[in-house]
């Protein structure tokens, strides 16, 4: 059961119409057909970083085909890529030499439209790291150009297709009609780092929470709300609106400690509440007396040592050490390029999320 998508009350920020669509129902139509319904894709990476390391790992783990890593640090691609792979310093290099059938971009955010354009033009889907573009301009200039091309563009939102988050949103019946759902994201991410590029680092954490809310509000434009942005502390910010009856807050810090990835939702019938980091999630009943006050923290520590011991030993057997998300989403995102499902992410759903974090850096950079 899902509440959205609700009217919302009040002033709302302007939002230019896109004439993107979205990506449901495109699939490969056109291209060789080196991927059939059943088969597993052949994929590349452009950044051997953390991030392209972890794309890899999910890869390989669903079943499909590493054929090049491009890298400008060429031993970096090569260890990568190992013995069975070949290693590129430059992404023409490997689109020229090894044509995937994917791409998946983890590189900087400044290569991603490169990337991006270079993956299109050779007939390539593309996998990338959010932020997906700059900006919201960008970002639906590149759909438009993946929509032409019949091929598919997703943004790595991976936090919203956890187990977690899918059991909250499947669970939503039994907590009931919601009042408030709350995300905090306290980050360690920029420690050492100019106070002036807080902001754009925060800027590109949001896409995490902003893409969790799409999926309780599918097809509410979240970047037209009428958005309250503050500073929370140093180096922290909280936003807030309402979408409808339901207040919607994130929270961000890089100050605030212990570090934190969090997801309530608050009904009156009771709470759901997912530890992000490490992808569970767990119910608490709304029922209130002298008994279950008196009980209360002992039963919530019980529930969570179950919680978090049944979420360990089941991502000890999937072999999923970290990103949990990152395989569903990869997995959805092959299904999509193979034409047996519709793109995870749709072209408005990533434009929106462009445009919030667009609203975010014009009220909190410095100028």
């Amino acid at each position: 059961m899902r509440w959205g998508p609700v009217p919302i009350p009040g002033r709302r920020r302007v939002f230019p119409p896109s004439d993107i669509g979205d990506l449901r129902g495109v699939s490969a139509t056109g291209q060789d057909d080196r991927t059939g319904a059943g088969a597993m894709p052949r994929v590349a990476l452009v950044g051997a970083g953390l991030m392209g390391r972890w794309h890899a790992h999910a890869a390989r783990r669903i079943g499909a085909s590493v054929v090049g890593v491009a890298d400008p640090d060429p031993e970096r691609a090569a260890r990568l890529a190992g013995s069975a792979e070949r290693a590129f310093a430059s992404l023409p290099e490997l689109l020229r030499a090894v044509r995937p059938d994917i791409l998946h971009v983890c590189g900087p955010t400044g290569m991603h439209r490169e990337a991006i354009e270079l993956a299109l033009a050779s007939g390539v889907h593309v996998f990338v790291e959010k932020p997906l573009a700059l900006n919201a301009a960008e970002t639906r200039e590149l759909y438009q150009m993946a929509v032409a091309a019949k091929l598919v563009l997703c943004p790595v939102h991976q936090y919203a297709f956890q187990r977690a988050v899918e059991r909250i949103s499947a669970g939503l019946a039994r907590s009931g009609p919601p009042v408030q759902v709350e995300m905090t994201f306290f980050s360690a991410g920029a420690e050492g780092a100019d106070p002036e590029r807080l902001p754009a680092l925060a800027a590109d954490i949001l896409p995490h929470p902003v893409s969790i809310a799409q999926r309780f509000w599918p097809g509410e434009r979240l970047a037209a709300l009428a958005w309250k942005i503050e500073p929370m502390g140093p180096g922290g910010w909280q936003l807030s609106a309402a979408v409808g009856d339901v207040s919607l807050r994130i929270a961000l810090s890089f100050s605030a400690r212990p570090t934190e990835a969090s997801l309530a939702v608050r009904g009156n019938g009771g709470t759901w509440t997912a530890d992000l980091f490490h992808g569970f999630a767990r119910f608490r009943g709304g029922t209130a007396n002298r008994a279950t006050k008196a009980l209360r923290p002992f039963a919530d520590a019980i529930g969570l040592l179950g919680a978090a011991s049944g979420n360990l030993a089941g991502r000890t057997l999937r072999r999923e050490p970290a990103y949990p998300g990152l395989r569903e989403l990869t997995a959805r995102v092959y299904a999509a390029a193979r034409g047996t499902d519709g793109c995870p992410i749709t072209a408005e759903a990533a434009v929106d999320v462009a445009a919030l974090r667009d609203l975010f850096l014009e009220c909190t950079v410095r100028r």
